[in-house]
């Protein structure tokens, strides 16, 4: 009788501890995938490295859940490590996936973006909602001759009365507790180390759990299908301990970006919404608003200790630079990014802060600053056709990666769009195998 009670409560827990899918990474593909596999009513765990903190745009807020990594030699790249990864920071710029150069790699992504035009608030802001400094720096802009354009931003400006917020702002998030909604399971400090492989196909994950008082517990949890969706950083590092050892063997890119700054005497700015307007300079660089709400700003300024501007928000408006770096660099076997970028790089940069300079100083700045220059997540990495074939499986059966490493060197967007695409479009492959 013992022995039968017993059984049965072994048989229960392994249960509980089957799935039809384990999503490693909650953020824009990992939650996509899951609330598109819950709405079907399969059984999903959602495996999460950070904690599941109410999202707020304060220093304290974007403090608890940032987190910068190298890619460069002084040059880092920002993620979020929480419940919806980095869309908790992003700018919500919704550029459209080019779907010409999916369909080259036998992705056809158009019933997606069909899909997320009709669930999502995409569309330009109006005059209403943007700044007065992005206002002054598009005048500035026009008046120089650049082709400043609005950009698409995921964005409900229903919840813009007062102008300007970040709750906003599409998260990620929103579509976990959707998928939680519908049955699926979310933990937290939930450390996945690699990918558990028989007989050349996927059958689970192994992972590390943080307990209190900084205690660790080493699980496992199996599923029929299991996608790695843990961003750039994490995903390559997953599948390199996993077994597939060339990822990155041909260099990354990461869109190396800095922002400019000036002092505009009488100006009196407000909190914006950062990458509303930019446009294509040249020689790979584009140009963009560099105006953003007061926190982040402060926060900017701290980190590059300009204490002259600190408290100069108001009167101070910024033009962002952004590069389409070759794909160069190394993965390490340490599974550390490094990249040096070229001379020619660097000339380049040097054109695009000549460009924000003069933009800068025909809208009336004074006093100018450069701040830093960052790296974005490194993309290029887990190719499409090598790495994993169209239908984003790697060599090992049920084996899946969906996120930014996966987006080709052609594919050179604001990824937020196209990462929900993708992840609608996997999920949809892989319905049809459950």
């Amino acid at each position: 009788m013992y022995l039968n009670k017993n059984q049965s409560q072994m048989d229960r827990t392994l249960r509980e501890n089957e799935f039809d899918a384990i999503v490693v990474g909650s953020g824009t593909c990992g939650a996509t995938i899951a609330r598109e596999l819950s709405k079907k009513r399969k059984k999903v765990l959602i495996l999460e490295r950070g904690t599941n903190v109410t999202l707020k745009e304060s220093a304290l807020g974007i403090a608890s859940i940032a987190d910068e990594v190298a890619v460069g030699n002084n040059m880092k790249a920002m993620r979020a490590i929480t419940t919806g990864g980095s869309t908790s920071l992003y700018f919500a710029v919704a550029s459209l996936p080019p779907l010409d150069s999916f369909k080259s790699l036998g992705i056809d992504l158009s019933d997606e973006l069909k899909q997320v035009q009709q669930e999502l608030p995409i569309a330009t802001l109006p005059d209403d909602l943007l700044s007065a400094q992005s206002m002054r720096l598009r005048e500035s802009a026009l008046a120089l001759g650049y082709a400043w354009k609005k950009n698409l931003m995921m964005i409900d400006q229903s919840k813009c009365t007062g102008g300007y917020c970040y709750d906003a702002k599409w998260k990620a998030k929103s579509y976990v507790q959707e998928a939680l909604k519908g049955g699926a399971k979310l933990i937290n400090r939930a450390t996945v180390r690699k990918v558990l492989v028989n007989h050349n196909t996927a059958v689970g994950v192994e992972y590390t759990l943080q307990k209190a008082l900084g205690r660790t517990e080493t699980c496992r949890a199996y599923g029929t299908k299991i996608i790695v969706a843990a961003g750039s950083f994490a995903s390559s590092k997953i599948l390199r301990a996993t077994g597939i050892k060339d990822i990155g063997n041909r260099g990354f890119y990461c869109d190396p970006a800095f922002a400019m700054f000036g002092t505009v005497p009488g100006l009196k700015g407000n909190d914006g919404f950062l990458g509303s307007m930019s446009t294509d300079y040249e020689d790979d660089i584009s140009l963009g608003d560099g105006n953003m709400a007061r926190t982040l700003y402060q926060m900017l300024m701290l980190s590059n200790l300009n204490f002259r501007l600190l408290f100069s928000f108001p009167g101070t408006i910024g033009v962002g630079v952004k590069l389409k770096d070759a794909m160069q660099g190394q993965l390490h076997e340490n599974d550390r990014y490094r990249k040096q970028l070229s001379p020619d790089e660097f000339k380049k940069l040097k054109k695009g802060e000549d460009a924000a300079t003069r933009i800068l100083r025909n809208a009336g700045a004074k006093y100018l600053f450069k701040g830093r220059l960052v790296g974005g997540n490194p993309g290029g990495v887990i190719r499409i056709q090598e790495h994993i074939n169209e239908i984003l499986e790697t060599k090992y059966r049920n084996l899946h990666v969906c996120d930014a490493s996966v987006l080709p060197e052609n594919i050179r967007v604001t990824p937020a769009l196209t990462l929900i695409c993708l992840g609608k479009y996997l999920a949809k492959q892989l319905l049809s195998y459950l």
